[in-house]
């Protein structure tokens, strides 16, 4: 009978598992940010470089 009470006061208390779930959730935003971060700077610095060669091939 013990036992059944232990697994029942267990199975009521979930309130660690909602911080669980929210930062779980938080780190995958964050993986996302940083991962469509790094890709927007590439596109970023590849129209810069084309820009800029374009403007030297006008200026030469």
């Amino acid at each position: 009978m013990r036992f059944m009470q232990f697994a029942n006061r267990f199975h009521q208390e979930e309130s660690g598992q909602d911080l669980l779930e929210y930062a779980l959730v938080l780190l995958a935003i964050a993986l996302a940010a940083v991962v469509g971060s790094s890709s927007l700077a590439s596109t970023i610095t590849s129209a810069i470089g084309q820009l800029n060669t374009r403007i030297s091939t006008i200026v030469s």
